[in-house]
């Protein structure tokens, strides 16, 4: 882009910018090598898509379903059009899978890592970095700390995370969890027509497969204290108990029958009474789970009022419009203000216009229009506005450094204030706000525990590198190709059936659709010593990609000024030189222009990322 300095401003790309350019990887908290499974599932090959998307993500098939999908949200087709439909896509590979066993993907993935073919970032190689730490601990004789015991508090994403990587690392693993079954919000804060519990449960008992113990029914606090732990042999603690109590707001009326909180709402749905009219308060993703379990209840009218308005409503489009099919009405820019009542019993709402949530200062201090009061009639509420912590879950961890809200302290490393003592997903301040954020906590604490039970911290190198594509490589069908409705059960169906209301693409609709994928990890390499400065590049992008310009009609970064100052003095005589320059936001790695370059000065190469642990 030519700024008012009249020159086009340039970058010369290093391993941080190349990862940014794929921008859907660089979005997902555990990396995953989004563009690599989704092009293997353009060409068919589905145990290739399931194990790239695998090695990342222990629950895999889980994400599938429930991740907020950060990955489309950066996909850069989104700019012109339609983002790639990633989630879907992995859900595909997955159900062509189900849940495998851990030891048969880290012995596959062995195997195919060995064959020249087989490409993937350290994204993707995630397990075999994991299993390959074992066999390096052995020969630096430092084996020592492996079958050192660990406890994890709490089974939910993070808990279950970091228990599949340890026990790859070779630690004996103790999961202790509260509920009667594991898997904390993922079972008990999703409902089933969003994650069918045995999909749940499938990767579940995949982990405990690597001798993972789980103890159930078992509340640290209360069963057990950190000293007990201790006296017991566990070297190392990670804390995981997620956020345990509903938020509640303190308004006249609260405690009337018929007001429920949206936590104990969906864990006790069967044995809530509803009445005929139902309304939900709060407009996030749980706000919408409650109302459909309403609907599906039976109850008559189901509302949900928000104080968000209908552009900033935490909930995504494509869950609120779920709850439209299906009968479910919005009243967005609503504060309340009261519950009413009769006999004891909730009758109605009294609420407010909003006119702003936060205040200059960006705090959350809600304004409301004046004389805008007016009431909904409703037979029950749920309160579905946010978690909180339970402090009492930390009783016997004295000397534990925690928030006024009652969320723990801990470094990006997860280490808390207790040496051995590790803390995260939705308990850690600044906690993960979707389920592959909390996985991406349990891979960072079990990283950490290991580097502190072998005395020392695990180095991370990373490297970048290019890899030639073959000259026949060609990615054009990519923007001719138009974005599909992802397949979902008809309203009434799913909701007489209490059914998933999703489901996944059938083969033919997969390959179709991946096919739409950009491939943004593929770039153009110049050969400058080949180049003719014919512009036919110039001229074949459709997209007007690249641009041929005097060498003088640039500016940028210090690389750039290292470039020219070394082409320069290795031809100091020359006057004219000239440059080819490059808009990534309009390539879409088509390859026309190295197939048409005349002096073969084009190679379409894909940038790979490699990970070693040290």
């Amino acid at each position: 882009m030519e700024q008012q300095t009249g020159k086009y401003q340039v970058r010369i790309l290093g391993i941080e910018e190349y990862r940014a350019l794929t921008a859907c990887q660089s979005a997902c908290p555990v990396g995953t090598d989004t563009k690599r499974y989704v092009s293997a599932i353009s060409r068919g090959d589905y145990e290739k898509a399931y194990l790239i998307a695998r090695q990342t993500n222990p629950l895999v098939s889980v994400c599938s379903r429930v991740c907020t999908a950060p990955c489309e949200k950066s996909c850069r087709k989104g700019e012109t059009g339609s983002p790639v439909d990633i989630r879907a896509l992995k859900r595909f590979a997955c159900d062509q899978h189900g849940a495998a066993s851990t030891k048969r993907v880290v012995q596959r993935l062995d195997e195919l890592s060995r064959r020249a073919d087989w490409v993937s970032d350290r994204a993707g190689n995630h397990v075999l970095n994991l299993s390959r730490q074992v066999g390096k601990a052995r020969t630096k004789q430092a084996a020592a700390a492996q079958g050192a015991r660990v406890a994890i508090v709490g089974s939910g994403p993070t808990g279950l995370a970091a228990a599949h990587d340890l026990a790859l690392l070779g630690y004996a693993v103790t999961i202790f969890e509260a509920a009667p079954h594991a898997g904390g919000q993922l079972r008990s804060g999703i409902p089933a027509f969003r994650l069918p519990k045995d999909v749940l449960q499938k990767e579940i008992d995949a982990i405990l497969e690597l001798g993972v113990e789980l103890r159930l029914n078992t509340t640290v606090g209360a069963d057990l204290t950190l000293t007990r732990l201790r006296e017991e042999g566990y070297q190392a603690v990670l804390l995981t108990i997620g956020l345990q109590d509903p938020m509640r707001i303190e308004i006249e009326g609260t405690g009337l029958r018929g007001v429920h909180t949206g936590i104990d709402y969906v864990r006790n749905h069967d044995k809530i009474e509803l009445g005929r009219s139902c309304l939900v308060i709060g407009g996030g993703g749980v706000a919408i789970d409650c109302a459909q379990h309403a609907v599906r209840q039976g109850a008559e009218q189901v509302m949900i009022a928000c104080l968000e308005s209908w552009e900033t409503m935490p909930a995504s489009r494509v869950e609120i419009e779920d709850a439209q099919e299906e009968g479910i009405t919005f009243h967005p820019s609503l504060g309340p203000q009261r519950f009413l009542g009769e006999d004891g019993r909730v009758t109605g709402v009294q609420f407010m216009k909003v006119a702003s949530i936060f205040d200059g200062e960006g705090r959350f201090n809600p304004r409301y229009e004046p004389d805008s009061e007016h009431v909904i009639r409703v037979d029950s509420v749920i309160l579905a506005v946010g978690q909180a912590s339970n402090l009492a879950s930390l009783k016997g961890l004295e000397g534990l450094e925690v928030t006024p809200a009652g969320q723990i302290k801990a470094g990006d490393d997860m280490s808390t204030s207790l040496p051995g003592v590790f803390a995260g997903g939705d308990v850690r301040w600044r906690f993960a706000r979707n389920a592959t954020e909390a996985i991406a906590d349990g891979q960072k604490a079990a990283r950490s525990i290991h580097g502190y039970l072998r005395g020392e911290a695990l180095n991370v190198r990373q490297t970048g590198h290019m890899r030639a594509l073959p000259a026949d490589f060609l990615n054009t069908r990519c923007d001719t190709i138009a974005a599909a409705r992802i397949p979902k059960r008809e309203a009434e169906e799913r909701v007489r059936t209490r059914e998933e209301i999703t489901l996944g693409f059938e083969e033919k609709e997969a390959r179709e659709q991946a096919a739409r994928c950009r491939q943004c990890s593929i770039q153009t390499v110049f050969d400058r010593s080949r180049c003719l400065l014919c512009g036919t590049c110039v001229d074949t992008c459709s997209q007007g990609t690249l641009k041929l310009v005097r060498l003088e009609e640039i500016e940028g970064d210090e690389k750039l000024a290292q470039l020219t100052a070394a082409l320069k003095k290795g031809a100091p005589g020359t006057r004219a030189r000239t440059a080819i320059i490059k808009d990534e936001s309009r390539c879409v790695s088509c390859g026309m222009c190295a197939r048409r370059c005349p002096g073969g000065a084009i190679t379409m190469a894909e940038f790979n990322l490699d990970e070693e642990w040290e």
